[in-house]
């Protein structure tokens, strides 16, 4: 049972972090608008790079801080790594863990980044 918990925390803060970029992305678009169908389309995805990369502001923001601060860089190199698909495996308590401390680290958790760019 405790690896099944171990998935689930892995796979949930993942999740999370999925969201709150899906956030910022869906906030470019104004109400009444009728947004471009790619861009749309491509916000279809699990992947948080290719996430980050469709607003070119919020990436070359994230880029920038990751050369001046050595911890967020740490940890969004652990957080960009999350893949969806590990639901389906057996993710140890290590990795879980080093996941979820990467996304919620005060000052440098990636989490909180994106909360100071909503």
């Amino acid at each position: 049972m405790g690896n099944k918990l171990w998935t689930g925390a892995y796979y949930l803060t993942g999740l999370a972090v999925e969201c709150a970029l899906k956030s910022c992305l869906a906030s470019a678009v104004r109400e009444h608008d009728f947004p471009d169908k790619d861009f749309v389309n491509a916000m279809y995805v699990h992947n948080l790079e290719k996430l980050f990369r469709l607003n070119g502001r919020l990436w070359a923001a994230l880029q920038a801080d990751v050369k001046t601060d050595a911890k967020l860089n740490s940890n969004w190199s652990t957080v960009k790594d999350w893949d969806d698909s590990k639901r389906y495996e057996v993710v140890e308590e290590l990795e879980a863990r080093a996941l979820h401390e990467a996304t919620v680290a005060v000052g440098s958790g990636v989490m909180e980044w994106i909360r100071g760019r909503w």
